[in-house]
């Protein structure tokens, strides 16, 4: 079961590589100008300016950030047809904004050309990954936290050897990064990989996408999403509750990016590779029902560890600070593979760009919060000691309640395919088993998680095609899961196994 796991996962991997490399590395491009802008401290002196320091001035683009996204909510249907063009402008936008914050003369009479530069950088930074993004999410779950995890490991390189170059060719090549991102993408969308490719289409089989399917619904199959409660939970609260954690831990810690140490940087490079592995594993070991415990048990406690460490550890605020960036990079894109899906039409769009900009809001507006937080904490361990238990305590009532609505919801969805399987339509098992007694024989013959999600859509008469499709894996993957999952039954075929279990 394990080697047919990882060889499904190489197989995926292989097919990035291969068929979609100008997507990820055009991702791995703007993450790499992210790091060099606003993630460490090689351009705090260039950015600050006479009114405003680095970290005031990195809440400016976050929040122009959270302003472009909201427009893009408003606009969704003209930036899904128009992405190309889009994004050349939004690329030229970065490019100049990148110029004016790093190469306006050192006055104060340039002071406003810096702050026009970090408004145009907020500007083509949220353009830039909302299409990134969404023709990730288009590809589904599995796919999308793949192309995350290649993107990261490639900035995390490059970030590297940007840190050993000599300080007068790191801005010039800091600033070119927007340029070759664009490029990549306008590759990758002749290619048909890009941000403006359709989303899989379904096979000429009617039964491979039936109407009224999960595949069609406002949540991906699998998900046990309803689009009222699991789906505003996932795209609202948990980034709202994340988003300002993450905001006031960059504010508490600030003194890290003035502090010029290049363990500092070391660090954050560090957490940014350590985010690849933590989001490579969970690619691995993808279970659609189960991608939730890992944003709510995982990368929300690593969050809550750093704020525990503050208080406790007076001079550990760079260790705070880097345990806490791997927390939310995992969080960012895991919750990113909680919105994607194959849907057609605007409902994948709509719901990317809302929670994109309730995370990258509440990020902002943490980071503003937390200027008046430092004032109080100045002097006082104590204070600093009741907000990060506050801290702590949101983020572990957010995950438990998250997890528990996305149970509730899975149950919903239970109930959903058991009347479904009371249609004269439907085909496969008998309208008395439900989703306890398929998890039962599951267990009882040793499945895997994959395999269980696969025996289940067996069970109710689906084909390959359509298994394929809902679960986000190819044809030759699925074929795979197909025999282990009748030679652990011990049957030759689909009816076989129907007749097993109504038997």
């Amino acid at each position: 079961m394990v080697r047919s796991g990882i060889r499904s996962y190489l197989d995926a991997v292989r097919q990035q590589l291969s068929e979609a490399p100008a997507s990820w590395l055009a991702f791995a491009a703007l993450l790499a100008w992210m790091f060099g802008l606003y993630w460490s401290d090689l351009f705090v002196a260039r950015v600050s300016t006479a009114q405003f320091d680095f970290l005031q001035l990195r809440a400016l683009w976050l929040a122009v950030e959270a302003g472009t996204l909201l427009v893009a909510c408003a606009c969704v249907r003209f930036v899904s047809e128009r992405s190309l063009p889009i994004a050349v402008g939004a690329g030229t936008c970065l490019f100049a904004g990148t110029v004016l914050v790093l190469f306006a003369p050192a006055d104060a009479a340039s002071d406003a050309l810096r702050v026009a530069g970090v408004a145009l950088t907020g500007f083509g930074s949220a353009v830039l990954l909302v299409l990134q993004g969404i023709g990730f999410a288009r590809k589904g779950p599995k796919p999308l936290l793949i192309n995350v995890a290649l993107a990261l490991l490639v900035a995390s390189v490059f970030d590297s050897v940007l840190l050993y170059l000599s300080p007068d060719l790191q801005p010039m090549i800091v600033s070119l990064l927007p340029v070759i991102c664009v490029v990549l993408l306008a590759v990758s969308t002749r290619s048909g990989t890009g941000a403006s490719s359709a989303p899989p289409s379904g096979s000429g089989d009617p039964s491979a996408a039936p109407s009224g399917s999960a595949v069609s619904d406002t949540a991906p199959s699998g998900f046990g999403a309803s689009p009222n409660r699991a789906i505003a939970i996932r795209v609202v609260a948990l980034p709202l509750v994340v988003g300002l954690a993450y905001g006031l831990m960059q504010r508490l810690t600030g003194d890290a990016y003035t502090s010029g140490a290049a363990e500092v940087n070391i660090a954050t490079i560090v957490s940014f590779f350590l985010s690849a592995v933590f989001i490579a594993l969970a690619a691995l070991f993808f279970d659609s029902r189960k991608l939730i415990k890992l944003v709510c048990f995982v990368a929300i406690p690593i969050i809550g560890i750093a704020f525990v460490m503050l208080p406790l550890f007076s001079d550990a605020g760079e260790a705070a600070q880097a345990i806490c960036i791997i927390g939310f990079n995992s969080f960012y894109f895991m919750v990113w593979a909680l919105w994607a899906g194959d849907q057609g039409g605007l409902a994948l769009p709509k719901r990317f760009i809302l929670g994109l900009f309730v995370l990258v809001g509440a990020e902002s507006l943490g980071s503003l919060i937390g200027i008046q937080v430092v004032t109080a904490v100045r002097d006082s361990g104590s204070t600093l000691a009741v907000v990060s238990l506050v801290v702590v305590y949101l983020l572990l009532m957010a995950g438990i309640f998250s997890f528990d609505r996305s149970g509730g919801a899975r149950e919903e969805q239970a109930q959903r395919s058991i009347a479904a399987s009371d249609d004269p339509g439907a085909s496969g098992l008998l309208a008395g088993a439900d989703a306890a007694a398929l998890d039962g024989w599951a267990k009882r013959f040793g499945l895997s998680a994959r395999e269980t999600e696969v025996f289940e859509l067996l069970a109710k008469g689906r084909n390959r095609v359509y298994i394929s499709k809902t679960l986000f894996i190819s044809d030759n993957t699925t074929r795979t899961h197909m025999k282990n999952v009748y030679r652990k039954l011990g049957v030759h075929s689909q009816q076989e196994l129907i007749d097993l279990l109504e038997g």
